[in-house]
């Protein structure tokens, strides 16, 4: 009996030792806030959380560590997700629709931002500020970070608006927009040794290109629903104006970027990024040529780019690899399928069936739109004419 006696009361001492730990650990969460690791949407990544939720998600475009915390450069996207009520019943469902409530890009160190951070919230508007470990060190000033060369005076002031993230996460960078076109240019050749820069404003310098590079790379995937794979020529959209307007300075960034700091420490210090910007202004032109009926360019300089960057460096570079790729694989079949209506209406034109050719020419070109095949259509139209 005695040894029963003793044996209830080890039980309850360790049950008492157990729940005392268990609110000393709520105490001390209480007291230095209620932050904590939560996983990416994908559940790949660790990331902080100043303020968790249940209904908030994220996503991390930047690398991971090797014990899973995001880590360097990236853009970190909060959404809210909605809960969805399963049909017949009003039980909401596991996940719904989920709604970009806010974006940071910046460095993180261990899953935490440590330094300069931009952020966009849901409405556009932009802020930045400076994290220390994933807690704000100041308040969120309205506009993007100083340019290098701007003095801190030339700094916006600060907006009424403070919000208030999910979590303390990345900066993100608006990128300028332009009032001209985009028509980016082939990048001009910088000299390999430009004047010596100071490392202070080379390290700034890196650090924005880095920055805007992942900002821009957030706002196409938006625009193309995460970089999502191509299997229709008629689901591929013109990208809307502001963002193929923030490539362009993305691209003008770029070649400022080489100018300056040489084209060797451009492949050195920000090799990814500058593959990165290469491979949006692809996604422009490509789907700005397949949305003006012009597959054939968009096919040919998919092709070229593919060639020169067959593969992605870095994990984050994934989707948007995926979706040139798509579109690519996608133009070339639709290509060949057309070459046999042309080959076709090759051989009506030689036998004189112009009406023949005609339909065969048009179907090539509904299949793959090409302004070769339209010249070729309105030379017969004209010749049937007499003209």
């Amino acid at each position: 009996m005695l040894e029963i006696e003793l044996g209830k009361k080890k039980t309850v001492t360790a049950r008492c030792l157990f729940v005392c730990t268990t609110l000393l650990l709520l105490f001390a969460n209480g007291a230095y806030g209620s932050g904590t690791y939560q996983h990416t949407r994908d559940r790949r990544t660790l990331i902080w959380n100043n303020s968790p939720r249940r209904d908030h998600e994220a996503t991390w475009s930047g690398e991971r560590d090797s014990n899973g915390f995001a880590t360097g450069y990236g853009t970190l996207t909060w959404y809210k997700v909605q809960p969805a009520i399963v049909t017949g019943s009003n039980i909401p469902s596991a996940r719904g629709r989920a709604v970009v409530i806010n974006r940071f890009s910046g460095k993180m160190v261990r899953g935490k931002f440590d330094g300069p951070v931009v952020n966009v919230d849901a409405s556009g508007k932009m802020f930045h500020g400076t994290l220390v470990k994933g807690t704000k060190a100041n308040d969120w000033v309205a506009g993007p970070l100083p340019r290098t060369d701007q003095q801190l005076s030339e700094r916006v002031s600060r907006s009424a608006v403070n919000p208030q993230p999910p979590a303390e996460g990345p900066p993100h960078f608006a990128a300028a927009v332009l009032t001209r076109p985009f028509t980016p240019e082939p990048s001009a050749t910088a000299p390999s040794t430009p004047a010596a820069v100071e490392p202070e404003v080379k390290n700034r310098m890196i650090m924005d290109f880095k920055e805007q590079t992942q900002v821009v790379l957030a706002r196409v995937g938006d625009a193309t629903g995460d970089f999502q794979e191509i299997d229709r020529l008629d689901s591929v959209q013109r990208l809307p104006a502001a963002v193929s307007e923030s490539v362009a300075s993305l691209v003008d960034r770029a070649r400022d970027f080489r100018a300056k700091l040489g084209y060797e420490t451009a492949l050195s210090e920000c090799r990814s990024e500058t593959e990165t910007v290469d491979a949006l202004s692809a996604v422009v032109r490509s789907t700005r040529n397949i949305a003006g009926s012009d597959a054939s360019a968009a096919n040919s300089g998919l092709t070229d780019f593919l060639k020169n960057n067959p593969e992605p460096l870095i994990d984050a570079q994934r989707p948007l690899w995926r979706y040139l790729t798509s579109m690519r694989l996608l133009c070339s079949r639709l290509e060949k399928q057309a070459e046999t209506h042309l080959q076709r209406a090759g051989a009506f034109a030689s036998a004189g069936r112009t009406g023949d050719a005609i339909r065969e020419y048009q179907e090539a070109y509904r299949i793959f739109p090409n302004p070769a095949t339209t010249e070729k259509i309105r030379q017969l139209q004209r010749n049937s004419l007499g003209l």
